[in-house]
């Protein structure tokens, strides 16, 4: 068997593919229908999680702005009462530019930390960060066809609404929210969970492929929050400089502003997220 440890980076030939299928459907149909039926449950318990999981961090970080938005105004109220808003004012400015410089100073030491991993261990943390690259990709898109700046991406995982529907069902709420982000989660899990199901019943000699999923399954993390970032990204684009276009499938009418703040809200949502790919609690 091949020993590299992760194969999905590596371009799959036809004869391969070819292959991986048919090794899956020999698995596949070794497998039990009880194993079957578990794991359709156990994953559309899995959306039901992510989707939850991503609710449950937008409420948290709302309540987050607002009880510091109310301690910030009370600390400015009692400042004016007192009349030192000045002296306020400026220590909470030395406290902002404290927070930064720790921001960049832990930027520092991340972006460290995987230059040493590169160089030390290569096999296993350059095919991680390729896929996470890959992956926003994916979820952004690539197409720069009709792009305004140079940070415009067209394509990726909200347009295949396109692809799905045509041009007219372009902007569907499914594509483009937070849904198809979880979607793409759940099936990036699942078939890490199938293939650990079926992995007992490939043939004795199988590909590599096989092995290296159920045994290092960091790429699935790298992957999915590379994807989902790049879907946060693509809505965020869809609701500032390309906030020209409404949904196509929204069940109630409202102006652009609105459309806008929804594509804004759901990138926020999935920003959030981003951190917490593979994690259920």
């Amino acid at each position: 068997m091949e020993k590299s440890l992760i194969i999905i980076p590596q371009k799959v030939d036809s004869s391969k593919a070819k292959n991986l299928y048919k090794e899956f459907l020999f698995a596949w149909k070794k497998t039990g229908k009880k194993e079957k039926i578990q794991w359709s449950i156990d994953s559309t318990k899995l959306f039901g999680k992510v989707i939850l999981r991503r609710g449950r961090g937008f409420v948290e970080f709302i309540q987050y702005l607002t009880k510091n938005f109310g301690i910030e105004l009370f600390e400015f109220g009692k400042s004016a009462y007192e009349k030192r808003v000045i002296s306020h004012l400026q220590n909470r400015s030395s406290k902002l530019i404290e927070s930064i410089r720790n921001g960049l100073k832990h930027s520092r030491v991340v972006i460290k930390n995987i230059l040493y991993l590169l160089k030390n261990k290569p096999e296993e943390t350059g095919p991680v960060i390729l896929l996470g690259i890959l992956g926003f990709f994916v979820g952004a898109g690539i197409d720069r066809s009709d792009a305004k700046t140079w940070y415009d991406l067209d394509g990726g995982v909200p347009d295949l609404d396109i692809a799905v529907g045509g041009l007219g069902n372009h902007r569907s709420v499914f594509f483009h929210s937070i849904i198809s982000a979880a979607v793409l989660e759940t099936m990036v899990f699942s078939m890490v969970n199938a293939t650990k199901i079926i992995h007992s019943n490939l043939p004795e000699k199988h590909d590599s492929f096989w092995d290296n999923i159920v045994n290092k399954t960091d790429w699935a993390t790298a992957f999915a929050s590379g994807a989902c970032t790049g879907i946060a990204y693509h809505l965020l684009i869809d609701g500032t400089i390309d906030g020209r276009k409404a949904l196509t499938d929204f069940p109630f009418s409202m102006p652009m502003e609105g459309h806008n703040a929804f594509f804004v809200t759901n990138a926020v949502i999935e920003g959030i997220d981003i951190t917490k790919k593979g994690k259920i609690d």
